[in-house]
């Protein structure tokens, strides 16, 4: 029997492994199904406190059993809780699983927990819940008894941990443990009483009393680390090694698919030109000669040392001003360095927040911080988010710019809360050498560092972004074709515009025959050319008719008289021809030019 349990050791890793993932699994789904009941909980008694007690006890039972059954906190649920460390089986792991199983298949019997309440989709996570913790339930106390072996002290978990190496893993553990010798210095021959007795005995009884322990090494130690290491292997590579294939595969199949790459699309030309700007800027700004450059530290400048009395500084400091004098700035600075707290401050925040902050006192470090945030911190941070936001912008970047506007974003947050991080926290001289500390090298300022770092920064993550949205712009990376309902979008947008289109050329053909009706000149034109159509047709019984009963009475008929024949039309538009009524014929004619030009676009070629 004992063999046959070592033969199942090695398979045992792999199963015990896989249950352990399904028992994850299974206390997840116990604390989904907890929280949807605990949102859907009727309100309809005072009692329904103690239910919704009920319901986060299962979601903190579930998350502890969670924690167990990772390979991580091991020594304390050895000492802590023994029934579920290494030495036990799955047994109280499994009463646990049913009893929170059974626990939820029964909050079923409610009508606020019904199908009709909950609906379909939230049931089912309740139901799949309770019946998968009463299922693994019972196959955890199987594992338990199938792949333990209580001769050797074999646990299920030893096996999941040790795999086929368990027994060795376990005797070799608690051998070493028992295999210590005693030897102790015995005198072979009785004490003699004599009156030195009582000396000699005290003297054998302090060589007595101190035995020596010999204990010899374990054959083969056992390595914590590269057992936990091999648990958490187990553990997240079924979740990263599949998420990694799929990864690639989806990552050729884009590749193979990608079109053609196309030339660079107007609107995201305008996106590069602004970053190009921006990181032209920012390169600019992070030069240390460049005009708006922080203040130089005066340690370096001097080669002092964070111990330096403050008139051997300045007075180095003078040597390097023009004709030897101090600034009215590095007088104000001089005054204020007279303290060692002081100086950290301006290795810390520069001269500015030393000498110019009216509400910045020496023991409330922060109030400089306060000072030194807005302008120094804030306000670049502000104008890269403009950036940022104005070249991912859909109406002036155009589409295949704007869908990086998520991730742009969040970068240029990240870098905001980092470079923030930093100011409140980081002490040049805490993290400086030894040799600064002690006053024999020259201490370092984090302003200054900070202040020619930040506009670098900048300009990685907009030549980061730039690089982003050519790639994606020109569809040689990072191209994804557009979704159904963009198809959809687009293919109205272009019937909209098409329709419109038709819809100004049906117009400008109503204005046309309007025109055309309205002058006898283009009328009669127009008469003698559908005359001659009809004519032309000579099966055609209506131009019969016509030409046969006309007779002379046609030629005796006077034509009917126009409108524009009438007087008052003919004097109003004789005022109009000589520039009166307010009328401005050359705005008119323009007018007139630019809408028959616009109606009568691409109809040259059809002539």
């Amino acid at each position: 029997m004992a063999a046959l349990k070592e033969s199942l050791a090695g398979p045992g890793f792999v199963i015990l492994n896989a249950i352990r993932v399904i028992n994850i699994i299974v206390f997840l789904d116990l604390i989904a199904a907890s929280v949807v009941m605990l949102i859907k909980i009727s309100l309809l008694t005072s009692f329904f406190f103690f239910q919704a007690v009920s319901h986060v006890a299962t979601v903190g039972v579930s998350i502890f059993l969670i924690i167990s059954e990772l390979p991580v906190l091991c020594g304390y649920f050895d000492q802590n809780w023994p029934l579920l460390g290494q030495s036990s089986g799955f047994i109280t792991l499994a009463v646990a699983m049913l009893i929170l199983g059974v626990g939820v298949l029964g909050d079923l019997n409610t009508k606020a927990t019904s199908q009709d309440s909950l609906g379909l989709a939230f049931w089912r996570i309740v139901l799949s819940a309770g019946i998968l913790a009463m299922i693994m339930s019972v196959i955890n106390v199987v594992a338990s008894f199938v792949f333990a072996d209580s001769d050797l002290g074999v646990s299920a978990r030893h096996v999941r941990v040790y795999g086929a190496v368990a027994p060795q893993k376990v005797m070799t553990r608690s051998s070493s443990q028992r295999t210590f010798q005693l030897s102790m210095k015995k005198e072979e021959t009785l004490p003699t009483y004599s009156p030195q007795s009582t000396l000699r005995r005290q003297t054998s009884m302090r060589q007595n009393t101190r035995f020596p322990l010999k204990i010899s090494s374990p054959a083969n130690p056992i390595n914590l680390n590269d057992a936990a290491l091999k648990s958490l292997f187990i553990f997240f590579a079924p979740i990263i090694i599949p998420r990694a294939i799929t990864y690639y595969r989806s990552l050729r199949v884009a590749l193979a698919t990608r079109p053609s790459p196309r030339p660079l699309p107007q609107d995201a030309s305008r996106a590069l030109n602004v970053l190009f700007f921006a990181i032209t800027l920012c390169l600019c700004l992070s030069l240390p000669f460049n005009p708006h450059a922080p203040y130089q530290n005066i340690f370096t400048l001097t080669h002092s040392r964070l111990n330096t009395s403050t008139d051997t500084i300045f007075a180095r400091l003078a040597r390097l001003r023009p004709d030897q004098t101090l600034t009215a700035a590095d007088t104000l600075l001089k005054s204020q360095f007279s303290s060692a707290g002081a100086r950290m401050l301006y290795l810390r925040f520069g001269p500015d927040a030393l000498t110019k902050c009216l509400f910045c006192t020496l023991d409330n470090p922060n109030s400089y911080a306060f000072y030194y945030i807005p302008f120094h911190v804030f306000v670049p941070h502000l104008f890269h988010l403009a950036v940022i936001g104005l070249v991912t912008s859909a109406a002036f970047a155009g589409l295949d710019a704007s869908k990086w506007r998520t991730e742009f974003t969040m970068a240029a947050v990240g870098l905001a809360l980092l470079d923030f991080y930093i100011v409140l926290t980081y002490e040049p001289l805490k993290f400086a050498s030894a040799a600064v500390r002690a006053g024999v090298a020259v201490p370092p300022s984090s302003y200054y560092q900070l202040g020619m770092l930040r506009p670098l920064a900048f300009a990685v993550c907009d030549g980061v972004c730039a690089l982003l949205v050519y790639l994606s712009a020109t569809r040689r990376f990072f191209f994804s074709p557009p979704s159904r309902a963009e198809q959809v979008d687009q293919l109205i947008s272009a019937s909209l515009s098409s329709l419109a289109g038709t819809t100004s050329k049906l117009h400008a053909v109503s204005v046309a025959r309007n025109a055309v009706v309205r002058d006898k000149v283009l009328k009669d034109r127009d008469d003698t050319y559908w005359r001659t159509v009809v004519a032309m047709n000579v099966d055609n019984p209506a131009f019969k008719a016509s030409t046969g009963g006309a007779g002379d009475n046609a030629n005796e008929t006077a034509p009917p008289t126009s409108i524009w024949e009438e007087e008052e039309v003919i004097r109003a538009m004789s005022r109009a021809m000589a520039g009166q009524g307010g009328v401005d014929l050359a705005k008119l004619g323009v007018d007139a030019a630019e809408y028959v030009n616009g109606v009568t676009a691409g109809l040259e070629g059809n002539q």
